[in-house]
């Protein structure tokens, strides 16, 4: 019998060899079958939406068959588990969003994944504005003016979310400890829908509320728009200042949406599938579909998307630890 003495280093550097050229085989062909967006909140919502503009232009570009996955439930986390278990090979995604990927990371220590090490970043589609929003019966037109009202107020002024945890609460735990004004009083609700009818009706004074949720009840004078909370003017409402350029430097925050994959994908198919997002979705057809449902387009490289992630959930940590909000 032949006996081939075979040097274990050559050994493997020849197996990682074959296992390269497997990977480069299998990206070449790419995709070969459906790719699986799954996006963590019920048909018909803003997440769904977008979900369904990433399935649609990725398809086009990559010429495959992208079909959206809705797996409601638990502000997203129970989509990015899945996702986090999922083999990296390409054809399961996550559109992530700021409630599964940073706020609730930062409020429990119990999810069933890590936001940054389980999951491998393509880019960030995009972002919606919050709006800060009051009765117009209240004697304040600017931001100035309502803080002005806020720090005269001899009760605290109470200010609706759509419940503990949730952005609207969140961006509004963010605007307390920036402007350094304290007389506020948090009202949880199950929803959007209850904060603006109780804001319209006077039992809550403000809200930080998404833009196009909010936007119908500005332009018909229910609300009283007081600035939005993005880095820059929303191209759906210019005329609304920034949080920023209204009197409170630094502030800033949005709520996100971005496409993600399981961890550890192969370089060549995150680079492939970023390009192919930014051809199908960087042009002036889709961007238009985007801002038109009050969503500023991105589409960052991998590169900056994961240290976007990073920064976020350091900025919801540090507002969860200083307003002592846990949910467990």
């Amino acid at each position: 019998m032949l006996k081939l003495n075979i040097v274990p280093g050559l050994l493997k550097a020849a197996l990682t060899g074959l296992l390269c050229v497997a990977a480069a085989s299998a990206a070449a062909a790419y995709p070969d079958r459906p790719i699986r967006l799954i996006v963590g909140f019920p048909p018909g919502g803003g997440a769904d939406f977008v979900a369904r503009q990433v399935a649609q232009r990725l398809g086009e570009a990559l010429n495959a068959s992208v079909v959206v996955d809705n797996k409601a439930g638990a502000n997203g986390t129970i989509a990015a588990a899945e996702v986090a278990r999922a083999a990296a090979d390409g054809y399961t995604l996550l559109l992530g969003v700021t409630a599964s990927q940073s706020i609730s990371p930062a409020l429990s220590s119990r999810l069933p994944y890590d936001p940054l090490r389980d999951f491998t970043p393509i880019t960030q589609v995009g972002y919606t504005p919050l709006v800060l929003v009051v009765n117009p019966r209240l004697p304040a037109k600017t931001l100035e003016d309502f803080l002005r009202y806020a720090r005269a107020s001899k009760t605290p002024v109470p200010y609706g979310s759509a419940g503990t945890g949730n952005i609207t609460h969140m961006a509004a735990e963010l605007f307390v400890q920036s402007s350094g004004v304290s007389n506020f009083q948090h009202i949880p609700y199950k929803g959007s829908s209850q904060v603006i009818t109780d804001l319209i009706g006077g039992r809550v004074d403000a809200y930080f509320d998404t833009l196009p949720s909010s936007l119908p009840f500005i332009q018909s004078g229910q609300l009283q728009a007081i600035a939005v909370t993005s880095p820059a003017r929303s191209d759906t409402a210019r005329d609304i200042p920034t949080v920023q350029e209204a009197g409170v430097p630094g502030f800033q925050t949005t709520t996100w949406f971005g496409v993600l994959a399981p961890p550890k994908l192969d370089a060549t198919l995150t680079s492939r599938l970023y390009e192919a997002l930014k051809k199908g979705l960087d042009t002036p057809e889709a961007r238009q579909a985007l801002v038109t449902r009050g969503v500023e387009p991105v589409l960052d490289t991998p590169a900056q998307f994961g240290a976007e992630l990073k920064t976020d959930l350091q900025r919801w940590r540090d507002v969860a630890r200083k307003a002592n909000i846990k949910l467990e």
